[in-house]
Formats: structure tokens, C-alpha cells, sequence
């Protein structure tokens, strides 16, 4: 290749975010978190008050209204006007994935997690504790019995 052909390279890139990505990176736990459902919402109702949107825009609006068309307004409410002990379940169970992941990459949970961790109350600390070696021994469960989710994955 040549360098003069680098700006004709780059000008052809799109720069809007995959459907994927938006669902399974930015917006993944939006029918779980409600501040995330919030960023969901507010970043639909941001695109849709810009009067010209560049084409990059035109696709992520696509993209987002096609994710909302599988969302229930009635779970959306529910998520966004969820009760003390749902709040408190919901952050658990993410501080408990969160720990379980660090495990597994790094053989210990990072401080950020056990900072946070330390923080709740005792029982509410033993359930993630609990929650935390639940989803670990189930993980490990899969490797030991050699199930992987695909061959496309490394390793597998």
C-alpha cells in the first residue's frame, strides 16, 4: 500500500458504534441498572433534538430505537422506580460478577471491589461473598467439564 492512499483509507471508516457494542458494551445492563437505562434513554432523546444529524448519528439513532423496540415500558418503569431491597439486590449481584471476573483474570479481587465490598453491611457482605463463589464454581464447573460458548473464542 501507499502512504497517499492512508486519507482515502480513513475518510472511508465509519465512526458509529456497532449495534453490538451499543447493546452489549455501552447499553448492556440497561434492563438491570437503572442509571444505565437513564444514560440509555437520555442519549435516544439527546439524538432525536438534534435537527441535522450526521450520518454517523443517523445509524446509532437506528441502532437505539431498534434496542428500545425490544424493551417493555412496564419493566422500565418497574427498573427505574425500583424499591430499596431491588436497588440493593441489583448492586450485589453486579459487585459479585465484578468480584467473580477479577478472580478468574487476575487470581484475587481487585481493591476497588473489595473496597466496596467492605463497605456493606455484614450479611449483605457475606451474600456477595456467597453470590461471588456461586457464579466462580459454576464457571469453573464449564472449564473442568470442557464446555465452551463457541470456537471462535481463544482457547477453545
Amino acid at each position: 500500500m501507499k502512504i497517499e492512499n492512508i486519507e482515502k483509507i480513513i475518510s472511508k471508516v465509519s465512526k458509529s458504534p456497532k449495534k453490538w457494542e451499543l447493546d452489549e458494551l455501552v447499553y448492556f445492563d440497561r434492563d438491570t441498572n437503572p442509571d444505565t437505562l437513564l444514560k440509555f434513554f437520555n442519549r435516544i432523546r439527546e439524538l432525536k433534538s438534534i435537527k441535522t444529524l450526521s450520518p454517523e448519528e443517523k445509524i446509532e439513532l437506528k441502532y437505539l430505537t431498534e434496542l428500545l423496540s425490544d424493551m417493555d415500558e412496564k419493566e422500565c418503569l418497574s427498573l427505574l422506580n425500583a424499591s430499596e431491597e431491588e436497588s440493593k439486590t441489583a448492586f450485589i449481584e453486579n459487585l459479585a460478577r465484578t468480584s467473580a471476573i477479577e478472580m478468574l483474570t487476575s487470581g484475587r479481587i481487585g481493591f476497588d471491589s473489595m473496597n466496596t465490598a467492605c463497605k456493606l453491611s455484614p450479611n449483605d457482605f457475606i451474600l456477595c461473598a456467597k453470590r461471588t463463589q456461586d457464579l466462580l464454581t459454576a464457571i469453573q464447573g464449564l472449564v473442568i467439564k470442557g464446555e465452551t460458548l463457541s470456537k471462535d473464542i481463544a482457547g477453545a
